[in-house]
């Protein structure tokens, strides 16, 4: 939270977004929007779903076959009339069809443009880059995502498509590092010299598999299962039994369908053959490898599916959508994904490389820390910081920004790695300030919260903070332009 003084201080209006976080906000409203009437991916998926336009091209086509039996039964007056109709028939047919097969086209080129932005988002000129990227579009998403109020599942619900994307494309370099990958048609693009291939082929459909993974979700059926009849259900209650497994099956299903159906392949444009054969070979192998992407995340055992499977398990615990959510709960996505791997659910080793990227705090993860003076000595407050910074040099320890520094809130703070020992997330921490008097406890909150006089049920030793507030405010969202790290 912005303490009250820094509000009061401000003399122009700086709520707002940045640059970046309009960027990642636009590709968030590309891919899934709370408007149904945008044309997002997910929304253009629900008209599909929907059959309108197919039902109307089947009722053209019934009423041609209807109408050229009459004709053939007519007398030669009637014959003329029955023409005429059949005609006009044919041509609304004929619209409808080259309608339908234009809004095919506009789908995949969307989804396929989409895929290409949001690699270009996360990839710089080296690895380092590419990394910084990575943790500012995942940071940001985190961040922009409501951490208390009604909105929450719905919100994280639209959001995790964008998160597992940019998480699976790390894995991916994680495991190629690693010597984890065994699929051979992933292996064949990465040695590929100049590397277009494996973004084209291979980075790019991975991006569209996450995306497409949970479009099946927006077929009738799973909305019947969500809402009920009425639409009178909690879409984001735990669902269980039967219709856990109805709603799986239906969207494994139809996310398949729908890029077989309601995607397939681009077509070429231009006049060379070769150019042609080569465009049609490119999209039909794309096609594919989503495909077996899709199938192989249900029981990937070792195999490619993993990186689907583990990048969706990782976001669905730090952007659930279901509604008993306890922010302070999201770092524990860690101890889930070892557990899950102990007893035999995720591969180990794949669990360890997603865990060497992400370490055990989440980015953007608001969290409380003891600071220490320049003689590494432990001082008798807490401050704030975010995580800003993949890779860190231990699970436990994560990269941070520091967000206020000596209890005031500032926008120039610099990065450090916060270790477990005066982590207030963990209970060794939390010792060392329970020998500080609670009047001094009291101090250091009411410097830090906008609203101490109403927030009675904030604990004097927080494990975390809310960030909500603090990143509403333009000045406070880049924080992923410096690279000097420094440890506490």
């Amino acid at each position: 939270m912005v303490m009250a003084k820094e509000v009061q201080r401000m003399n122009q209006p700086l709520f707002g977004d940045s640059s970046v976080s309009k960027a990642v906000k636009e590709l968030l409203y590309r891919i899934q929007d709370a408007n149904p009437q945008s044309q997002s991916i997910y929304q253009q998926a629900a008209v599909f779903f929907s059959a309108e336009e197919q039902l109307a091209i089947d009722a053209l086509q019934q009423q041609k076959a209807d109408l050229q039996r009459r004709i053939d039964d007519a007398s030669k007056g009637g014959r003329i009339k029955l023409e005429k109709r059949l005609l006009d028939t044919q041509t609304e047919l004929k619209e409808k069809l080259r309608q339908q097969e234009d809004n095919r086209l506009g789908r995949i080129r969307q989804l396929k443009q989409t895929a290409k932005h949001i690699l270009e988002a996360v990839t710089g000129d080296s690895a380092h880059e590419t990394q910084q990227l990575s943790a500012r579009m995942l940071g940001t998403i985190q961040l922009l995502s409501p951490t208390r109020g009604k909105n929450i599942a719905a919100t994280n619900q639209r959001h995790k498509h964008l998160y597992k994307a940019v998480l699976a494309l790390r894995l991916l370099d994680q495991l190629l590092a690693d010597q984890l990958i065994k699929n051979r048609y992933v292996f064949s693009k990465f040695a590929e010299e100049s590397g277009n291939l494996y973004r084209v082929q291979v980075q790019i459909p991975l991006i569209m598999a996450c995306l497409l993974q949970d479009i099946g979700l927006q077929h009738p059926e799973v909305k019947l299962i969500l809402q009920g009849e009425d639409g009178s259900l909690d879409p984001f209650r735990i669902l269980h039994g039967t219709e856990r497994e109805q709603l799986l099956q239906i969207c494994f299903a139809q996310s398949q369908r729908y890029l077989q159906e309601g995607l397939g392949l681009d077509t070429y444009v231009g006049n060379s053959k070769a150019e042609r054969d080569v465009f049609v070979a490119i999209e039909d192998e794309n096609q594919s490898f989503i495909l077996h992407l899709l199938k192989s995340a249900i029981k990937p055992e070792d195999g490619i599916g993993n990186l689907l499977k583990i990048p969706q398990v990782y976001t669905s615990v730090v952007l659930p959508s279901k509604q008993q959510y306890q922010y302070e709960q999201l770092p524990k996505v860690s101890a889930l994904l070892k557990a899950g791997a102990a007893k035999g659910w995720y591969p180990q080793a794949i669990v360890d490389s997603l865990l060497k990227i992400t370490g055990y705090f989440p980015q953007g993860f608001a969290i409380t820390y003891i600071p220490k003076d320049s003689d590494k000595r432990d001082l008798d407050r807490y401050e704030y910081a975010i995580v800003n910074g993949l890779y860190p040099p231990e699970p436990e320890a994560p990269i941070c920004r520091q967000v206020t520094r000596n209890l005031t809130f500032n926008s120039f703070g610099s990065n450090v790695v916060i270790g477990a020992e005066n982590n207030l997330y963990f209970s060794t921490a939390q010792q060392k300030l329970e020998k500080v008097s609670e009047e001094r406890l009291r101090e250091i909150l009411s410097k830090l919260v906008s609203n101490f006089e109403e927030r009675t049920s904030v604990d004097l030793i927080p494990k975390c903070w809310f960030p909500d507030e603090y990143f509403s405010y333009q000045k406070n969202q880049n924080l992923w332009n410096r690279t000097d790290t420094v440890r506490n």
